[in-house]
């Protein structure tokens, strides 16, 4: 059976007209750098993303190691590393560096350029880590609170007999770790639920932490909570298989409008979209500082804002061109960013696209197509059907007249927007 799914994919790979790469590289259980290598590719009408191979890295980890392990993994499964269209990573120094990177070595072997992200979701997180980089004491006493409720079997027990007897919404925490798909978010939303209870738990067992009943410390954990669950939301929507690089970054950039939102919200002193805050500020009667810590947190969604706005400028810049991929009807070709695709033979692309918006019959299948991604978005999760199949579905329906038109979009829907599906 191994045997048998290691040669359908190398004859997928050997049919598929290119393809796009995902790297991440990680340290195992064992203390054992690995690397995993994940190709997506079009079959007919189905999107892959297959995992090709699983590498061991020596110890210290550098540019031509990954290089190597690549090409032995493509050499082994027959795979064309001049076909590969893109390439995304984590960002590790090893993997992008300007003069050692394994993709300084691996584009003089596609001998074409490579289109190169930083994993939306990775950037995502770090983002979320620098914007709140203020509250780093707020996050570690919470942390020890926790820690010491939940690490001990006998604590753990009798806290949740507390919270059980006091009827709470939670009969548990969670346990903070830095890992990025468990936000912290969900630690401190949980925390700021049971906070009564904690209160008391420390209480009885002689545990003295002044920041329970300190007025701005709560305030700031207030805040952090609230933020971080907006953006551990936007996460959700980033996570899972089958995202198009495209509808990342318009769930990306709907993130970025709210961050504004966020903050005349602060100004205002409305706090709509901060429950926690707003809740912990209606019920403290002594605390007289609510104008200055609306300010305060107005300025950290204002820089957040910024920051955002720039983290993600790769995929700005390439915003235009990833419309084509569902609205070739609405695009021009001199707005096209086709600076690493020449390779993809598009000499008649521009007299393709002009035959295409005059076609209304071609033309109909898109506004059909946007028709049916609607529908998609309205569905639950549970009877979701795949995006990117009725974008490959549509794309493929077109005759061989608009063969570089048929390359580009094939092209783009191949592009990880993410290496989530990686790590």
């Amino acid at each position: 059976m191994a045997s048998d799914v290691s040669q359908q994919l190398t004859a997928d790979l050997q049919k598929a007209a290119c393809y796009s790469m995902c790297l991440y590289e990680s340290i195992d259980i064992n203390n054992h750098a690995r690397l995993g290598i994940i190709l997506r590719y079009a079959v007919g009408d189905i999107m892959r993303e297959e995992l090709v191979k699983l590498v061991s890295l020596p110890e210290r980890i550098q540019g031509i190691d990954i290089y190597n392990a690549v090409m032995e993994a493509f050499l082994s499964q027959d795979i064309r590393p001049e076909k590969v269209v893109s390439f995304t990573s984590d960002g590790s120094p090893s993997i992008v560096g300007a003069t050692s990177g394994f993709i300084q070595f691996f584009v003089k072997e596609t001998k074409h350029q490579v289109i190169q992200f930083h994993c939306i979701t990775y950037q995502d997180a770090l983002f979320s880590r620098e914007s709140s980089k203020k509250f780093d004491d707020v996050l570690k006493d919470v942390t020890e609170m926790v820690n010491f409720i939940v690490a001990h079997a006998l604590n753990c027990q009798q806290f949740q007999a507390l919270l059980e007897e006091a009827q709470a919404q939670y009969n548990c925490l969670f346990m903070y770790s830095n890992v990025q798909w468990l936000n912290r978010g969900r630690v401190l939303e949980r925390f700021v639920a049971c906070l009564d209870e904690i209160r008391l738990f420390m209480t009885e067992n002689g545990q003295d932490y002044p920041q329970l009943t300190d007025m701005a410390w709560l305030a700031n954990l207030m805040f952090l909570t609230d933020f971080t669950v907006h953006f551990n939301v936007m996460s959700k929507k980033l996570e899972g298989v089958g995202k198009t690089a495209e509808r990342m970054f318009c769930d990306i950039k709907t993130f970025e409008r709210r961050l504004q939102i966020f903050e005349r919200d602060l100004e205002s002193g409305q706090l709509k979209y901060f429950p926690n805050l707003k809740m912990h500020l209606e019920n403290s009667t002594t605390f007289a500082d609510g104008p200055t810590v609306f300010k305060e947190f107005s300025c950290i969604v204002a820089a957040a804002k910024v920051n955002f706005s720039n983290r993600f400028l790769q995929f700005r810049k390439m915003e235009t061109t990833l419309c084509f991929l569902t609205s070739p009807d609405k695009t021009y070709f001199k707005e096209l960013d086709l600076s690493c695709l020449q390779w993809l033979d598009l000499e008649n692309l521009e007299m393709e696209l002009v035959e295409f918006q005059e076609n209304s019959v071609w033309r109909n299948k898109f506004y059909d197509l946007c028709y049916t991604l609607e529908k998609i978005e309205s569905m639950t999760p549970e009877s979701k059907v795949s995006a990117e199949i009725e974008i490959l579905k549509v794309w493929n329906y077109l005759p061989n007249q608009f063969k570089s038109m048929k390359a580009l979009g094939i092209a783009f829907l191949t592009l990880f927007g993410s290496s989530y599906v990686c790590e």
